[in-house]
């Protein structure tokens, strides 16, 4: 179980992990089951440089700009990379094959420039409302989008099917099953109990970018690839900010 949490965070995470210098397709499988602790470990360092950023009295705007830049970091832009690369994907092929040729180019195109943007953009304001609303909104925000979309994620690896023969998502695409959601189901408990009404709403709003992204790359490329896993990320985070800030104007 050690093992298998371990390779959940060197795969979702910047941070240092030693691994043994082979994995088994068994333990990169099981991983995902503990795709929710990384985003626990992120939304941890994502809480911390909040407190930073409020401890210097630093604009709500500046601080979700640096906070957005923090969560890229700590993820090396990895999910970035793969909404980009599917929005490309999406916008310039007209067949499953040349779209998917397309997201393997390493090039980024108008589609993928244009996403991205709106993307940041839309992290940033709802970071920079949240930072504004201060106290234990902003914190239980950045922990539970974070949590929630990487749960998303592992969701949207189970009873999908990979439309290639090799690549980064074909050791989870189809091969997570009922005990690895289950586990990553468990590892949600901390954010019912810290408020189960926001934690609800955070999770349905992290979930249903996966929902429209698996009937939606089914239809477009034959399945569920990398690049289809790290936009679900990133937009189920975006979704769950977003979620955040209804929740706080609504005073709920």
């Amino acid at each position: 179980m050690l093992l298998t949490a371990k390779i959940a965070i060197a795969f979702l995470t910047i941070l240092p992990v030693r691994l043994p210098a082979e994995l088994s397709a068994d333990g990169l499988r099981r991983s995902a089951g503990f795709f929710p602790l990384a985003g626990w470990l992120i939304g941890g360092f994502l809480a911390g440089g909040a407190w930073v950023f409020v401890w210097a009295d630093l604009p709500p705007l500046v601080s979700a700009v640096l906070l957005v830049a923090l969560g890229a970091w700590l993820t090396r832009g990895l999910h970035l990379d793969g909404l980009a690369d599917l929005l490309d994907g999406l916008g310039g092929g007209q067949t499953p094959d040349r779209r998917l040729a397309i997201m393997k180019d390493s090039a980024t195109g108008a589609f993928g420039v244009i996403g991205l943007v709106l993307l940041l953009v839309l992290k940033i304001a709802c970071l920079a409302a949240l930072v504004a609303q201060g106290g234990q909104a902003l914190f239980f925000a950045l922990f539970a989008a974070s949590v929630a979309a990487r749960w998303a994620m592992a969701t949207l690896a189970c009873g999908a099917q990979y439309p290639r023969a090799a690549g980064t998502g074909h050791a989870f695409v189809g091969k997570v099953g009922l005990g690895e959601l289950a586990v990553a189901t468990l590892l949600l408990t901390p954010l019912i109990w810290w408020h189960w009404t926001a934690a609800l709403i955070i999770l349905c709003a992290a979930l249903l970018p996966t929902v429209w992204l698996r009937f939606k790359a089914t239809k477009a490329l034959g399945g569920v690839t990398g690049d289809v896993l790290g936009a679900s990320c990133e937009l189920g985070e975006a979704c769950g900010w977003l979620a955040a800030v209804v929740f706080c104007s609504l005073g709920v």
